[in-house]
């Protein structure tokens, strides 16, 4: 049988993921302000590159599930993105593959879903890239270097992952990894997952790369 998760985020009655506890009806969790670098010019992109180690999947029960955010800012209270992994949940739940959804507040704006296994491979290692971009008037998620044992290559060309929203945000400085680290987890099947994993981030403005932030930032570790 399979296993429907309880979603982290939804239209009404929004949950959000703080760590391992779900708040329901909670504002977002509270970034504290150190963590985000000021640069000698605007911030209009920024990666992610994640990590996720398989323990023992089980695709019987559609296990592990998971999901990821990335915002533009130190809060979920404008847009954010959404990526469930093994499973879609819009318009209904369906195991397997993955779904990139983009947020206003509680307001799903759109959904793309890719794939339909579900994951398998004992000890896989699934990486990706997410990331947000700005040029002033559109706001673009994507996912690129997708790699996976049951998923293949993905990503490539990152064209073919991507969602966008209209937004008038001039810049990203207001982005904090410790956001995307505190409202992304294992929904289902935690005893089935090693560890996931932010590896590094990357910081670019109009002329290029302006900072690598390489300091691991762990969203679970079965440890």
């Amino acid at each position: 049988m399979n296993h429907q998760t309880t979603q982290p985020i939804r239209r009404a009655g929004r949950l959000v993921s703080c760590g391992a506890f779900a708040l329901v009806g909670a504002a977002a969790c509270l970034i504290p302000s150190d963590t985000q670098a000021s640069y000698a010019e605007p911030v209009i992109r920024v990666e992610e590159d994640w990590v996720m180690v398989l323990y023992e999947p089980n695709d019987a029960l559609t296990t592990p599930q998971f999901y990821t955010v990335m915002s533009p800012h130190d809060h979920l209270d404008s847009f954010f993105a959404q990526v469930t992994w093994n499973y879609r949940e819009d318009p209904d739940f369906t195991p397997g593959g993955m779904q990139i959804q983009a947020w206003d507040t509680e307001y799903l704006v759109t959904e793309k879903s890719f794939f339909a296994e579900m994951l398998s491979g004992s000890a896989e290692t699934v990486r990706w890239t997410q990331s947000l971009s700005t040029d002033g008037s559109k706001l673009t998620f994507a996912i690129n270097n997708g790699q996976s044992t049951t998923w293949g290559t993905f990503g490539y060309p990152a064209e073919n992952m991507k969602i966008q929203a209209t937004a008038a945000l001039p810049n990203l400085n207001g982005y904090n990894p410790v956001l995307s680290q505190s409202n992304s987890g294992i929904s289902f099947g935690s005893n089935r997952v090693d560890s996931l994993t932010i590896a590094e981030v990357r910081y670019y403005g109009p002329s290029g790369l302006l900072a690598t932030d390489s300091s691991p930032k762990v969203v679970f570790d079965r440890d």
